[in-house]
């Protein structure tokens, strides 16, 4: 467990060895998910945000605060970051705070600026009302994952072990950064080079993420096909190939 300035216990796992990744999982309001993420070579910080998981359950809940959180967890020295959904946002404004600890950034599934396409919310209900799961829970988290035979597996995979959503955490988040006035002038910050990963079957289409790209400095992205919004469990060998190389370059 890590402590942060103002108190609160934030857990953290560390595995591997090589150069520094810190994790950033999507939500808000969820925990790391990001136990079957593989990247020889490089070690791994995985942790869970405040409110959520194994992490303490309270706030504040507000953007600053969990930048303050992330830069905790990242530690002195420049680090990679990859940042998931939610976790893209989050890493991207911590990119902007603080442009020389982030040495690369790798945003996967985003949003982009501006949320999901007016379609998602039809789109999503009709795969729920497909998919033969009792689990409320389980069933919508697998209406994430492109392959509808492994979706409900995966999704339990996923979310073993399990926690309690944190619906206060997530509105406030939500809310904020929906608040932020004129994102994309912002990310002028982020200088850093960075990746978008996108899955061509994600319900959030990578159109998405056109505006990130025409918004970042120094931006490329990748789509993967067949691969909904886990790109890491839906092709693993794909996304630890455009990773890499991207690290690498």
């Amino acid at each position: 467990m890590l402590t942060t300035d103002d108190g609160c216990r934030i857990w953290t796992d560390v595995t591997g060895d090589g150069p520094r990744v810190v994790l950033v999982h999507g939500g808000p309001g969820w925990w790391d998910v990001f136990h079957h993420l593989s990247l020889p070579g490089f070690t791994l910080h995985r942790w869970d945000q405040r409110g959520c998981g194994r992490s303490d359950r309270r706030g504040p809940y507000t953007l600053d605060r969990y930048v303050a959180d992330l830069a905790t967890v990242a530690g002195p020295d420049p680090c990679i970051v990859i940042g998931h959904s939610w976790g893209a946002a989050l890493a991207l404004e911590y990119a902007q705070a603080h442009p020389h600890a982030v040495e690369r950034l790798v945003l996967v599934s985003s949003v982009g600026l501006d949320g999901p396409p007016a379609d998602y919310r039809a789109r999503r209900a009709a795969l729920l009302a497909e998919t033969p799961e009792d689990d409320p829970w389980i069933a919508q988290i697998s209406v994430n994952i492109a392959d509808r035979e492994t979706a409900v597996d995966w999704s339990r995979k996923l979310n073993t072990p399990w926690f309690e959503p944190n619906p206060v955490c997530a509105e406030a988040l939500r809310a904020e950064l929906h608040a932020l006035p004129d994102r994309a002038a912002a990310c002028a910050r982020a200088v850093v080079p960075t990746l978008l990963v996108h899955g061509a079957e994600d319900l959030r289409p990578p159109y998405v993420t056109d505006s990130l790209l025409d918004a970042l400095p120094n931006a490329e992205r990748v789509v993967l096909d067949g691969v909904g919004h886990y790109p890491w469990v839906e092709d693993p060998d794909g996304f630890q190939k455009v990773v890499r190389e991207f690290l690498a370059s």
